[in-house]
């Protein structure tokens, strides 16, 4: 009999649980550019008003509108903050590209030294398709180009094959020197 009356009142019991002890939210919270840390890469970027952090990394999305709408909206937030606007065309399947995110995740002294001052705007050249062609061309991945103040690209470029082996003392220098002009 106990052991009916016990099973029967469990349930009220754990009711009475949730009611009075409240659950946690588990809904992640909204991206925010990566800035020095260990974010991932973006969903979205967001409006950013000031930074004490050494570089700026977002992440454009097609569903964020045009591409060339979005790079002018980034560049005014990299104006803004006094960094210099690049954007990155890159691939998740891209072994360069993962060797520059394992450094940057990693806090590579000579990797965080190339991206001091700057304000890299990624797009995935899968996302983006063709439509990264209509004002970019380019052979091979990683690929950056340097943005004016309006987010249009000034001629300046550089892709993964201007280093050799994908390590950060290989690819870091040159990154460097092309994101400071070096």
């Amino acid at each position: 009999m106990r052991k009916k009356f016990l099973l029967a009142l469990l349930p009220i019991f754990f009711l009475a649980c949730n009611f009075l002890i409240p659950q946690l939210d588990e809904t992640p919270p909204p991206a925010s550019p990566q800035a020095g840390s260990d974010q991932q890469a973006l969903s979205t970027p967001q409006a950013l008003t000031s930074s004490t952090d050494p570089f700026v990394i977002v992440r454009l999305h097609k569903n964020g509108g045009e591409l060339m709408t979005q790079l002018a909206s980034e560049t005014q937030k990299a104006n803004a903050l006094g960094f210099a606007p690049f954007i990155e065309f890159d691939a998740t399947w891209c072994p360069p590209c993962q060797a520059i995110e394992k450094s940057i995740q990693a806090k590579d002294p000579l990797t965080l030294q190339a991206l001091e001052g700057v304000y890299l705007i990624r797009a995935d050249v899968d996302e983006w398709g063709a439509e990264s062609g209509k004002d970019f061309n380019f052979d091979a991945i990683p690929v950056y180009y340097e943005l004016d103040a309006s987010g249009n690209p000034t001629g300046a470029v550089i892709d993964g094959g201007a280093w050799n082996e994908d390590i950060p003392k290989n690819f870091a220098p040159v990154l460097d020197a092309f994101f400071h002009n070096k």
